[in-house]
């Protein structure tokens, strides 16, 4: 009867302290989200001063430094200025990035969040001031509960990413080691759908020279060697291959130079091609074949041809669905209706998706636009002024907080994605 009545005594007891451990979590969530819908107009603020500075690419030393000026008032230990390889960026320094540490009460996970702020030449039409503040906002809410939260938080500003694949943004960083100590990652991009699992294609790019022999075109064309043909058959040996390629596959190219004068003979050709596949290992497998097409017609026309692997590739990430599974929970969480959470449906190559590769991560593309309006459009700058944009940014950033502060508070479960993380990456090498 005694031990009956004690398991009984220990079973409330326990039934009691999980209640009261729900009950705090929810009181900390509700005090997070509290803590953007506060901060949430200065931030809009910051936005509009990084779209009205709309600078390119290792160009954005104000966005930059807006940044990081906001994440030190955060109480945010941030250094720039980071150290990368030397072929990559200029000088060795990539002087427009960041990286910003928040630690916690002892202990735990370490949670990036990464913020984008390059624009294209005509502004801000794929939302980069979107990206970082949305980011921003997600810190500086956490930032109001990170004394009691065990963990690090890590914000990484990360240039250039409209041109990821000359390695100068996020392949830099990785390479640089800025990454190190990360556990999980997350970041945000606007769009005209809320999704979790936009597909990241990987991209290598190929520059083919082909040397001929320059002769008359009419009077001796039999003692030229034409290496615009050369180029030519290049394209044809792709376009003959594509039967056999997956439909994910993409290989595009372009002729750079194809002789200088109609009545001679090209003696050089230059193409530029890029191969695209959604995983990484079947990009490299069409990217072995675009070689040989290219070696191919080579040997055909009698020329000689010069091609020097690129420095850097972007990868595929490698997605985990229970991660997947926990993000759209709290974009619920943040106000967003389940059936607006689609599959992304847009195919496109990024920097991003190295970090993916490296780390579990999560894109959080939040609707900003009507359906159908294209990234990168004129169209699309209308959504992405803050006027606009900021409703959808707030969630986003609500959704990246609510989530960085699940992960840091369960250790458990950032274990379970990683493993998952490795098992999947694994896979995709066989």
């Amino acid at each position: 009867m005694r031990r009956t009545r004690f398991k009984g005594l220990v079973g409330l007891f326990t039934l009691i302290l999980a209640f009261l451990w729900a009950a705090t979590v929810v009181a900390d969530e509700g005090q997070l989200l509290a803590a953007i819908d506060e901060q949430a107009g200065d931030y809009k603020a910051v936005s509009q001063k990084i779209f009205d500075f709309k600078e390119l690419g290792q160009q954005e030393f104000k966005s930059s430094q807006l940044l990081m000026e906001e994440l030190r008032k955060l109480g945010f230990k941030v250094e720039g200025d980071l150290k990368v390889p030397a072929d990559l960026v200029k000088g060795g320094v990539a002087k427009t990035a960041f990286r910003a540490e928040l630690a916690g009460k002892g202990p735990g996970p370490t949670i990036t969040i990464m913020l984008e702020y390059d624009a294209l030449p005509n502004g801000h039409s794929c939302g980069h001031n979107l990206i970082s503040t949305s980011g921003l906002l997600a810190a500086a809410g956490l930032a109001r509960l990170m004394k009691d939260t065990p963990g690090r938080l890590l914000v990484i500003g990360t240039p250039d990413e409209e041109r990821g694949s000359l390695g100068m943004g996020k392949v830099a960083l990785l390479e640089g080691n800025h990454f190190d100590g990360t556990d999980m990652v997350l970041i945000t991009h606007p769009g005209d759908l809320w999704s979790v699992d936009m597909d990241i294609l990987a991209m290598k790019r190929a520059t083919f020279v082909f040397k001929g022999k320059a002769s008359h075109a009419a009077a001796a064309p039999e003692k030229g060697i034409n290496a615009l043909d050369a180029a030519i058959q290049t394209f044809n040996g792709i376009n003959a291959l594509r039967q056999h390629l997956r439909q994910d596959v993409r290989i595009h190219g372009i002729i750079k130079k194809g002789g200088d004068v109609v009545n001679v003979v090209p003696a050089l050709a230059e193409a530029e091609f890029a191969a695209r596949a959604l995983d990484t290992a079947t990009m490299e497998d069409a990217y072995a074949k675009l070689i040989n097409c290219a070696k191919a017609a080579t040997l055909a026309e009698g020329a000689t041809m010069e091609y020097k692997p690129p420095r850097t590739t972007l990868l595929s990430p490698i997605m985990v669905p229970e991660y997947l599974a926990l993000v759209v929970r709290n974009i619920k969480a943040a106000g967003v209706k389940e059936g607006e959470i689609v599959k992304g449906t847009l195919l496109g190559s990024s920097d991003l998706g190295n970090v993916g590769h490296a780390y579990p991560t999560v894109n959080v593309s939040f609707k900003v636009a009507p359906k159908g309006v294209a990234l990168h459009s004129d169209e699309m700058l209308k959504y992405t002024a803050p006027d606009a944009g900021w409703p959808a940014t707030v969630q986003a950033a609500k959704a990246v907080a609510l989530t960085a502060y699940e992960l840091l508070r369960n250790p458990a479960k950032v274990r379970e994605i990683q493993e998952r993380f490795r098992q999947l990456k694994e896979n995709e090498r066989k």
